[in-house]
């Protein structure tokens, strides 16, 4: 071993075993779906870096997600002075992190409106922060993996392994890995060429929305009353969008050319359109973290007050976490880019510190 890696080893030796672990024992099933006091068992855990056969040299915190959530746990890191050669990021994305919200408002803006781009929304500008550009991750000593996948975790030997192959060793994990688009069956058109899914860069690029389909009475009727979703309507319908009330999609056909051509809905109608985006929710990612503990109510991974999996060392934030929501006494989950924000900001610093106290509310 190299004094660089021997160095990094024991250092990584000292701090795992400088700030404790504890591991999860909910008192009642998670299906319960309520919350209720929690005993903690604790542990002491250490790792030593014994071989040059892991692909990342920064071995210490590993970060698996690319989106709000990994970018505000390494700005955490850093504050702490604890990123530099010891933080890892690997990400789906071909980009850094960035505000995942500018997609499907700024992104879309036409060019006369000055619409958003990156650089100009990475992380954490969206908190008033400074913009985190792939130079800041190599400045402050974060190792990157970009448009790679985690496809395996092995929990006894601390190891992710990537869609790429490589091998990945870590002391901490953090799932911050959110969600993905929950999308049409392809039986019924689902992933013909034209129909568009915004969950990245990529989806968002060169698209336009003129007609909205949905099966409620009026607009987003699970977030807004009635006379708010009329507010909207007539926003939208002045800048020409149109509304479908209360219809639902049969089936997505294709033209000749193979690319989607028709929208056929229940009701018998047609509807022509050469571009077709599906909003229809998102799924928790949780893939291959199962075996870390889903919750079975909400969805995503089950956590603690200090976002801390069943699993001693593993922590999951954002949109995949499933948490004791205290003041309604119940697991929740939260979609939500101020959650995504401040729960990762909260767990790093319980990673770091065994004096943070309980996360009780987004």
């Amino acid at each position: 071993m190299s004094s660089v890696r021997r160095r990094m080893a024991n250092l990584a030796n000292s701090v795992c075993l400088k700030h404790s672990v504890s591991l999860w024992f909910p008192h009642q099933s998670p299906a319960a779906h309520r919350s209720s006091s929690i005993g903690f068992r604790t542990f002491h855990r250490s790792y030593v870096v014994s071989s040059s056969s892991f692909s990342n040299e920064n071995r210490e915190f590993v970060i698996v997600g690319g989106g709000n959530a990994a970018g505000y746990a390494a700005r955490t890191f850093v504050e702490h002075g604890m990123a530099d050669g010891r933080l890892a990021i690997v990400s789906k994305e071909a980009h850094a992190p960035y505000e995942r919200p500018a997609l499907t408002k700024g992104y879309l803006f036409p060019l006369d409106k000055k619409p958003a781009r990156l650089p100009g929304f990475h992380t954490c500008v969206g908190s008033g922060g400074e913009r985190q550009t792939p130079d800041w991750y190599k400045e402050n000593g974060i190792e990157m993996f970009y448009e790679d996948l985690v496809s395996n975790i092995d929990i006894e030997k601390q190891t992710l392994t990537t869609n790429s192959g490589k091998l990945l060793k870590y002391g901490s994990l953090i799932v911050a890995t959110g969600c993905t688009a929950s999308r049409l069956p392809e039986k019924i058109g689902g992933n013909l060429p034209g129909v568009h899914y915004i969950r990245d860069v990529a989806d968002a690029d060169a698209l336009i929305s003129s007609l909205i389909v949905f099966p409620e009475n009026y607009l987003l009727q699970r977030l807004f009353t009635p006379s708010l979703a009329r507010r909207y309507e007539e926003f939208y319908q002045q800048n020409g969008v149109k509304f479908l009330k209360g219809a639902s999609i049969k089936n997505l056909e294709a033209g000749v050319d193979g690319r989607v051509t028709y929208v056929k809905l229940d009701d018998g109608s047609t509807i022509e359109a050469d571009t077709v985006i599906i909003g229809i929710g998102a799924k928790p990612a949780v893939s291959p973290f199962e075996r870390v503990g889903l919750e079975s109510s909400v969805g995503g991974i089950q956590v603690d007050g200090l976002f801390r999996t069943r699993v001693p060392g593993i922590f999951a934030v954002g949109d995949v976490a499933a948490f004791p929501l205290k003041m309604y006494n119940r697991i929740a989950r939260v979609e939500h880019v101020d959650h995504a924000r401040r729960s990762a900001q909260h767990c790093v610093k319980a990673l770091l510190s065994a004096q943070t106290d309980i996360w009780r509310d987004h």
